[in-house]
């Protein structure tokens, strides 16, 4: 069902070093419709790289097992489809687009991304593994293969389609165990004049915000300019610009090609901040162990003396697992509240517990709720002020421990 990798991924070098040890995890996304007596944890280690200054996630889990039934819509977000049609429009502009010119996203999901690029009468095309999602992305006129992007098929695909002028891996990047493969697929098909852009949470971001939520079993790499620069390199492309943008706590999106465009100053300042930040050594995921440690200290002595009948969770993210199992919460909890179309009335794999629509939760009595989905803690409490006005108290995780009531809600919802 896994595999623990024993080198880099990445340059393959065996000096690996185990930095942030984790404990086991369950699976996030799998929602079944009986409750399953025992849902299987797996180990979870990110390990630094001392070569290359890669940062990866040591367990591999078996690809068909992570993807099938998957329930993140990228569609879902008004925020991320807003995202989506700015990143399209800048892409646009920084190449010269021809009608018919072909438009490939890897890991495109329901078809949000490619939409724009249609729009502009561009051909398009998705690669997606989740065949319940790759559904929904073919019934809105986005052409999607259900499949896993590899070298081997941009073959398949140079001969049926010809090759892409623009190639997009939006968070994906970080979702694939042979990232080399698929560099080497990109590399194939992208156009000499064409352009190769991802987006995927960035490790300074991880490190100095501290979001322990980003580690779980889809994330396989956690990317710094360093290692990145050190991948394309590798490939004899040109990473040449970098954006940084403020989703899931700092990510950044970076414009690669075959071209030899100079490289933006930006590259170069981040890859120097790295270095006096110390982003590019093992020591930051220690730190970050340190922490996980003092936050489970934090939460275990809030929720020492709450009744199991009077606490639950806000939010079925697929972090849960990570905070659940690593800040001590699976012993306190009996209910989980949320209300993604894919997952309410459902059966949670943290704890066999149905997944409750949000509307329930005024009608438990509940004293304290858990907010896991962290990306969203403010919208979470602005909708449910009535829960803090009644005597309720939230819990946050990220980025500490912390409660919100009645004494500070105000204060938290202003900064």
């Amino acid at each position: 069902m896994y595999y623990t990798s024993k080198k880099c991924r990445l340059c393959e070098s065996k000096k690996i070093k185990i930095g942030l040890d984790l404990k086991k995890i369950q699976i996030g996304e799998k929602y079944t419709n009986h409750p399953v007596k025992k849902n299987k944890k797996f180990p979870l280690t990110i390990g630094y790289c001392p070569n290359c200054k890669n940062v990866q996630t040591m367990e591999i889990i078996n690809q068909k097992l992570l993807w099938k039934n998957y329930t993140y819509l990228s569609g879902q977000t008004k925020q991320i489809l807003s995202h989506f049609k700015d990143i399209s429009n800048h892409i646009v502009k920084k190449i010269k687009i021809s009608p018919n010119d072909l438009a490939l996203d890897i890991g495109s999901n329901d078809g949000s991304l490619l939409k724009n690029f249609k729009n502009k009468k561009m051909k398009v095309l998705g690669i997606d593994p989740a065949d319940n999602i790759v559904k929904i992305a073919n019934k809105k006129g986005i052409k999607t293969i259900c499949d896993y992007f590899t070298y081997k098929l941009s073959k398949k695909i140079k001969k049926k389609f010809g090759q892409a002028k623009i190639i997009t891996c939006f968070n994906s990047f970080a979702h694939t165990a042979n990232l080399k493969d698929i560099i080497s697929g990109i590399n194939n098909l992208l156009t000499k004049d064409g352009l190769f852009v991802f987006e995927c949470q960035y490790l300074g971001n991880i490190y100095k915000n501290k979001v322990i939520g980003t580690f779980f079993h889809e994330h396989i790499y956690h990317h710094s300019i360093t290692s990145l620069n050190n991948l394309f390199k590798s490939y004899h492309l040109n990473f040449f610009n970098v954006k940084k943008v403020n989703i899931q706590k700092g990510s950044i999106i970076g414009l690669v090609s075959k071209k030899n465009f100079s490289k933006n100053k930006k590259i170069k300042h981040l890859i120097l901040k790295e270095k006096l930040n110390g982003w590019t050594k093992l020591n930051q995921l220690e730190k970050l162990e340190d922490f996980v440690n003092l936050q489970r200290k934090k939460i275990m002595k809030i929720t020492k003396n709450i009744k199991l009948n009077k606490i639950g969770i806000y939010g079925s993210a697929r972090s849960a697992p990570t905070f659940v199992n690593n800040y001590g919460i699976n012993e306190k909890i009996k209910y989980i509240f949320d209300d993604h179309p894919l997952k309410v009335n459902k059966y949670s794999p943290l704890f066999n517990s149905k997944v409750l629509p949000t509307k329930k939760l005024y009608s438990l009595g509940l004293d304290y709720l858990i907010i896991l989905a962290y990306l969203h803690s403010k919208k979470i409490i602005r909708n449910n002020i009535k829960f803090i006005l009644g005597g309720g108290s939230f819990i946050l995780v990220h980025p500490e421990i912390k409660i919100i009531n009645k004494s500070n809600y105000r204060k938290y919802l202003k900064k």
